[in-house]
């Protein structure tokens, strides 16, 4: 999947939010703000607090919003009753733009459908585009899920894996699912893992290792269970015969990850910029507002009908020792997750 370079116009004026003060000033003046009402952005997710990648997508979702003069509410919860009752109260509170993700698509279809039938502007991010689309809402901001495991699982194939075993810590994530099926589904063999991040991953994982021997691949998704597979891999390899390797991937990026690809602890990372997930949907809110202000900007109507049809796609970017300290470089460099050169699509 090469970058999308259409998508990223709003990015790269704003040179990705660093210099949020000077390019909030440049947003206002271009867009006319001066001229607009206020506008208010419920994002409701299903992060947990204090994970790594819902920080950043945070990040990003707040540098937009002081860019692009934007009220902001946001709300992580992994509870899907939680974020439906959310949801309902943000539509009822008269919200303009909603971004969500789908996670459990049964759980917040009908809500979601509800706010997309009454003329809310729906966004999808992180996980739920085939849901989102089946739904009607405006566009989604993310990776296909799908091309994601494919190159994932032909990675590991290539790299001498024929059995994954794929660690959930999320049981109801249908992004993880997809995940794990399509990566398992190139290797050959697959075993899944549901574990609680909080509670003996590592020896779950080790049990794991230690039961079937001809496991020698593991996928983890995010870095508290990726160092827990990591003491677990390391203490099952040096028990092996002859070292036998158990190459381990993740579906996460940031200063923890880089450093277990540079010493060897990880074969790869997958990335799917969190920040812009977080502060494309919020730019594009104002992008929206800014066409109907207009009466038909060509420009504006041009980007909003190619989001509406295509949906931004910000990975997956693969992070490997060939490239770890260019990305390393990159991100300090911008302050935010950029995706890699080597990338896949389907």
């Amino acid at each position: 999947m090469r970058r999308l370079r259409l998508p990223v116009l709003v990015l790269t004026l704003c040179a990705v939010g660093v210099v949020v003060a000077g390019c909030a000033e440049a947003a206002r003046e271009r867009l006319g703000l001066g001229l607009a009402p206020p506008m208010s952005v419920a994002m409701i997710v299903h992060g947990a607090d204090g994970d790594p990648f819902w920080e950043e997508l945070r990040a990003g979702a707040e540098d937009a919003a002081r860019a692009f003069d934007v009220n902001l509410y946001w709300r992580s919860t992994p509870d899907s009753e939680q974020r439906v009752r959310l949801i309902d109260e943000a539509v009822q509170q008269g919200f303009d733009v909603l971004v969500v993700t789908l996670s459990d698509p049964e759980a917040l279809s009908e809500v979601v459908r509800d706010a997309v039938v009454i003329g809310v502007t729906v966004f999808v991010v992180n996980v739920g585009d085939t849901a989102g689309a089946e739904l009607g809402v405006d566009s989604y901001f993310g990776q296909v899920e799908t091309v994601a495991g494919l190159a994932v699982g032909d990675r590991l194939a290539e790299g001498g894996s024929s059995h994954l075993l794929c660690v959930r810590h999320e049981a109801t994530n249908v992004a993880l699912e997809t995940r794990c099926n399509r990566a398992g589904s190139r290797t050959g063999q697959w075993t899944d893992l549901v574990v609680d991040p909080n509670d003996g991953v590592e020896d779950r994982i080790s049990s794991a290792l230690t039961n079937d021997p001809t496991i020698d691949a593991v996928l983890t998704m995010n870095t508290l269970v990726m160092n827990a597979a990591s003491s677990a891999i390391e203490e099952v390899r040096a028990s092996r015969p002859e070292g036998r390797p158990v190459l381990h991937a993740v579906f996460e990026l940031n200063d923890e990850v880089l450093d277990a690809i540079e010493d060897g602890r990880v074969e790869f990372a997958v990335d799917q910029q969190p920040y812009l997930q977080g502060y494309l949907p919020v730019a594009y809110a104002r992008l929206i507002q800014y066409s109907e202000l207009t009466q038909g900007d060509e420009l504006a109507d041009a980007m909003l009908q190619w989001i509406a049809g295509r949906g931004v796609l910000l990975g997956p970017g693969f992070v490997d020792i060939n490239n770890v300290q260019r990305v390393r470089e990159a991100t300090h460099r911008t302050g935010a997750s950029v995706v890699a050169g080597d990338q896949s699509n389907e």
